[in-house]
């Protein structure tokens, strides 16, 4: 029988239903795409972004990642993990806004917190083939920007960003293609050159995906911390 993680699972319980399905017949697999907690909300050449969303006592099929990828939490959760074919059970505890890598992988996760576990995931599906080659940290550095990126690795490089009310970057390049993801609610101005500034307010894991170089100004114009990452493709 093909099973999803129960409702009402409990550490120990989860477990068991694990050890139990791995010891029964081979458990549905199926492609992230169509797996029914993850829902696309950007596909083309370089990029697939899913928001992923699980029920707090509730788990997800096996599902396939058949590309490396990178997700943000948004919100901190309690979570179970397993790879297919291992037996082991891991522990997963992101914080909110928290950013993790992960490599090509099949598993399957469990949310044992009380409340609903929701990350963007965005999956790296090609280089950047339409920048020039060479740089790809924004130039100059932007306000706003934090000490350490979050992640920086061969194919992608993230940045934290965050923005007090009033605080603006000031005028900067992205490099090469990539996207902003809201880590939190927040209203802000984006100003490009030859056009005025337009407000967006913007809510937690809302994305704008550019291809090729970008060049803009954000401004926080809202009354609290604005926060969010910008990947930008190697």
């Amino acid at each position: 029988m093909h099973t999803t993680w129960g409702v009402a699972l409990g550490i120990v319980a989860l477990a068991c239903s694990v050890m139990a399905q791995g010891s029964a017949t081979p458990e549905m697999q199926v492609p992230a795409i169509r797996e029914p907690h993850h829902f696309v909300k950007l596909d083309n050449k370089y990029a697939r972004v899913l928001d992923v969303t699980v029920a707090p006592f509730s788990g997800t099929l096996y599902h396939i990642h058949e590309n490396p990828y990178f997700w943000i939490s948004i919100g901190a959760a309690t979570l179970r993990g397993q790879t297919l074919g291992a037996s082991e059970i891991v522990n997963i505890e992101p914080a909110d806004a928290e950013v993790r890598y992960s490599p090509v992988i099949t598993h399957r996760v469990g949310n044992i917190g009380a409340s609903a576990f929701r990350n963007i995931t965005v999956q790296i599906q090609a280089r950047d083939d339409v920048s020039p080659a060479g740089a790809f940290v924004a130039s100059p550095r932007p306000s706003g920007y934090q000490a350490t990126p979050p992640l920086d690795n061969a194919l992608v490089r993230v940045e934290r960003l965050i923005l007090e009310p009033g605080q603006s970057t000031g005028r900067y390049t992205l490099p090469r293609s990539g996207l902003l993801i809201a880590a939190r609610d927040g209203a802000i101005t984006v100003e490009r050159p030859g056009s005025a500034a337009h407000r967006m307010d913007i809510k937690a894991g809302e994305f704008e995906w550019h291809t090729g170089p970008a060049t803009h100004t954000i401004t926080n114009v809202g009354k609290t911390r604005f926060e969010a990452i910008e990947a930008v493709w190697k």
